[in-house]
């Protein structure tokens, strides 16, 4: 089944090649501590999602297939394969729209946003099946970013194919890197993943369906899948990046094998995510905490607003989500974490955002609905110009009365630059794990974490996430 012909080495194999030649210990302590955050916060946002019908559907659907338990899901006495477990756990940390995000555009391609603690439950998976230790897991974490970030480079601002589709890339080289396959066949199982990668940005745009919370925990999936298929010595299509009718269309930038063999940065591209502390969209952050903010001002008496003028960062992307009809009127619990219109009004209105803002289908409450229909929304570059990269947000009120209200939010809750505050982390995780996690097993779990990189095995906090739930 194996190819041993060779031809000169395309981006593929040189991405392989670099990986290879890795190991845990040449990654700087700064990006392992900062994966050790992104790791407990990716963990919080899985437990928080576990009563989450769309959740729910998925795992009954693997649960049904009776499979070899192999690996962990989170929440659940009983395993999964390792393809499974990855497609399990990357629906629960994605579903509620909580997890990490990437901040401002790439500096080489102004491609925007993602998340890529995606690939997590491909690390935690990998880790299981080659019993590496802690250090390797982190290191795998901060290597899933470093991918994800050069994926970015290769794809256009503007462009028709989704971020997710990186991640057919991140998720076998992560995968094969723990479970040190040699060069060529982690090269192949690379190949297989990426083939099958390819995901339209419509996933999430317009009357937004469940398969924007799955699209990259099917790709990831599949990318699991690939490099056990090639450690068997299936192979794949490795000049994928080259071929004529190969990726070109969803990564047209380049060179594709000087962006993805470069020397690793101490300012790796972990280095620029932020956590989310409200459950919704990266562009949304502001705009919520703007909107709990006038409601502080006005007492929460909304009713004395006369008008409301919204003004955002005057972006490309902001402009297709303002003339999007799907985010405008949310008609699904995907769309209405995804529209400012409802996002503004509901924290406004409660003065508060969390989880339970969705319950009920409040996108579709006669209240909320008349107060979006009065939000008038614009952008304005002069928020551009100062925050852009953090979706700055204002909010320009009058009353009855005449009185102005104003409210700036350059920066969202979670947001600091090229930084993460641990404390917001552990309180983000405290908070979202609340029902599902005692307090004890909590504080195990955030210990074993944060005690990663000196573990000689991930077992004991493997042991910690099969935690059944203890308030349902």
């Amino acid at each position: 089944m194996e190819d041993l012909s060779r031809s000169d080495e395309g981006a593929i194999e040189r991405l392989a090649a670099w990986l290879a030649a890795l190991r845990a210990e040449d990654l700087p302590q700064r990006a392992i501590e900062r994966a050790k955050l992104l790791l407990l916060d990716t963990l919080g946002c899985g437990f928080a999602a576990l009563n989450d019908d769309g959740a729910r559907a998925v795992l009954a659907m693997l649960g049904a297939l009776g499979e070899k338990p192999q690996c962990t899901v989170l929440g659940h006495p009983r395993g999964m394969s390792a393809p499974s477990a990855v497609l399990a756990n990357g629906t629960l940390i994605r579903i509620l729209d909580l997890n990490d995000y990437v901040v401002g555009a790439h500096p080489q391609s102004g491609a925007r946003g993602g998340h890529p603690s995606d690939n997590i439950p491909v690390a935690l998976a990998a880790t299981e099946l080659a019993h590496s230790r802690g250090r390797d897991l982190l290191a795998a974490i901060v290597l899933a970013y470093e991918i994800y970030g050069r994926g970015k480079a290769l794809m256009d601002a503007d462009s028709v194919w989704d971020g997710v589709s990186i991640s057919g890339v991140v998720a076998p080289a992560v995968a094969g890197w723990l479970m040190r396959l040699p060069q060529h066949k982690l090269a192949h199982g690379i190949a297989l993943g990426a083939a099958r990668a390819a995901t339209p940005v419509a996933v999430r745009e317009g009357g937004i369906s469940a398969a924007k919370n799955i699209a990259n925990a099917l790709i990831a999936q599949n990318g699991m899948q690939a490099t056990l298929l090639a450690a068997l010595g299936v192979t794949g299509p490795l000049d994928l990046f080259e071929a004529e009718r190969g990726l070109k269309a969803v990564f047209p930038r380049g060179p594709a094998g000087d962006i993805l063999d470069a020397p690793l940065r101490d300012d790796g591209f972990i280095m620029r995510s932020a956590i989310k502390v409200f459950p919704c969209f990266a562009g949304g952050q502001s705009a919520v905490a703007a909107g709990i903010a006038l409601h502080r001002f006005v007492g929460g008496n909304v009713d004395q607003l006369k008008a409301i003028r919204v003004a955002l960062a005057d972006l490309p992307i902001v402009r297709r989500w303002l003339a999007d009809p799907g985010r405008i009127e949310p008609r699904s619990r995907q769309a209405a974490d995804h529209s400012l219109h409802f996002l503004i009004a509901v924290a406004l209105l409660d003065g508060t955002f969390g989880l339970r803002q969705f319950d009920n289908a409040r996108w579709a409450e006669p209240k909320v609905r008349a107060l979006m229909t009065r939000l008038e929304v614009t952008t304005d570059a002069d928020l551009t110009r100062r925050a852009a990269e953090a979706y700055p947000c204002a909010l320009h009120a009058t009353g009855h009365d005449g009185r102005p209200y104003d409210i700036e939010v350059l920066h969202p809750p979670g947001f600091l630059p090229n930084s993460l505050d641990t404390q917001t982390v552990l309180d983000k995780f405290a908070g979202v794990t609340e029902r599902h996690l005692a307090p004890d097993i909590r504080k195990r779990i955030v210990d074993a974490v944060m005690a990663l990189d000196e573990a000689k095995s991930c077992d004991g906090l493997m042991r910690l996430l099969v935690t059944e739930r203890t308030v349902i």
